[in-house]
């Protein structure tokens, strides 16, 4: 509406003599909505009040060649109308405001580049790291491989009555361990203390399985029913050595 009334007062106006005029863009100083009265005014004069001419009345009659001077107490210089207002709320939408992303200065993006080649150069390090590592493996696994074969003990060489003394007595704990023997004292109790008990549970039989691991491993098991007790040994590299010991589940036929 508010471009109708604009467009109707540039075509026409009237001064105060009555003479018939084109209108010019400056004419009135605004296009007023007066909401005591109802009608569209032009206004010529700050007042207060404010003289001006009638281009629309309430009724929405357009005033044509009588022009219609008023007074209006509704207009404030600089404040629109609400009817005014609104029409250019609809008639002319505001572009959306875009939010601008905050730059980042000389130095963050130095500090950004410096982290970003301390993670390339970490990441390149590592991979020839790990290369460094998988090489030494490949190449030392066939020598592993080769010594671990030449130094298998035999089958033969494993004494379970020894190694199960020996399990006893706490020759497999570390120094450290709590239940080690200690001083020669203690060393000679705990090796009679070891033959007793191991005379003691093998005799009434024992049970000894023994397997291969590809080829350079042997793992011995010894099952001892009196004591309900199942021990593993490993034995490579020229020695045996005490992995761990289990319950046993069940009672197996006792051989001797």
């Amino acid at each position: 509406m508010v471009g109708r009334w604009k467009l109707i007062a540039q075509r026409k106006k009237y001064d105060s003599s009555g003479r018939e005029s084109p209108l010019t863009d400056n004419y009135f100083r605004d296009i007023h909505y007066d909401s005591i009265s109802g009608n569209v005014v032009g206004i010529l004069t700050k007042g207060p009040p404010a003289k001006g001419q009638i281009l629309v009345d309430a009724s929405g009659k357009v005033i044509g060649k009588t022009p219609a001077i008023v007074f209006v107490t509704t207009w404030r210089p600089g404040v629109a109308s609400a009817r005014t207002t609104s029409s250019s709320t609809r008639s002319e939408p505001t572009a959306p405001a875009t939010a601008r992303e905050p730059s980042l200065s000389d130095e963050q993006n130095r500090n950004l580049i410096k982290y970003a080649a301390y993670a390339i150069g970490g990441a390149m390090a590592l991979r020839l790291l790990l290369s460094t590592f998988f090489a030494l493996y490949i190449l030392a696994f066939p020598a592993v491989f080769l010594y671990a074969l030449q130094t298998l003990p035999s089958a033969e060489s494993f004494d379970a009555k020894k190694e199960i003394k020996r399990v006893m007595r706490g020759a497999h704990l570390p120094e450290d361990h709590v239940e080690k023997p200690r001083g020669w004292l203690g060393e000679t109790v705990a090796r009679v203390q070891a033959s007793v008990a191991t005379e003691l549970a093998t005799g009434l039989g024992y049970e000894v399985s023994m397997y291969t691991v590809i080829h350079a491993i042997h793992m011995a098991t010894v099952n001892v029913p009196s004591v309900n007790r199942g021990y593993v040994w490993a034995g490579a590299f020229g020695k045996w050595r005490y992995l761990y010991s289990t319950e046993l589940e069940s009672n197996p036929d006792v051989s001797t």
